[in-house]
Order: C-alpha cells, then structure tokens, then sequence
C-alpha cells in the first residue's frame, strides 16, 4: 500500500520517543479524514456505492493520507477505487 508515512523524527533522544511521536501523527491524520469524510479506516466495513448493484465488503484504506488540499480522498477495498461521494451507506462489521 502506497501512502505518505509523515516524518520519522531521527533526532529524537530515543527511537521509542520518535516512533511514537511518528505513530500519533499518523493516528491523527487518520482520524482527521475519519472525521471529515464520515468513513471508517482499518475496519472491516460493508459499503454501499452509488451505481453498484453490490455492497463492497473489506477494509478501507488511503493511498495517500495527504490529499490535495480541498480534493476528497481517494478511497479503495481490494480493488475497486472510490471517494467518499461514491459513499451512499457504510456500515461497520463486527469481526
């Protein structure tokens, strides 16, 4: 999966220090898109789409977790692409 990972902070005093601080910027980008496109990241999910006859079922995940500023982010389960205007429902699965 291709995605912008931020910044690994090599200067921190100790590696645990710096991959933390890396781990919760990464959370927090993820939850910032979670929050603004009404999605679920890192989920099994059932998704409705707009002109699919059939849910998608799977995990959502982000190419890329720095958008184009003001450009929805591109979405994708397994295979199929789509932005969260493609979105009619969603649905968390339990596991």
């Amino acid at each position: 999966m291709n995605f912008d990972q931020g910044e690994f902070n090599f200067d921190a005093q100790d590696s645990e220090s710096g991959y933390q601080h890396w781990q919760e910027e990464l959370d927090a980008q993820k939850k910032a898109i979670e929050t603004r496109w009404g999605i679920v990241i890192g989920e099994k999910v059932r998704v409705q789409l707009r002109g699919y006859d059939h849910p998608a079922e799977g995990i959502i995940t982000i190419p890329s977790l720095k958008p184009k500023p003001g450009t929805p982010p591109e979405l994708r389960i397994g295979q199929r692409t789509f932005t969260p205007s493609d979105i009619q429902s969603i649905s968390r699965l339990k596991t």
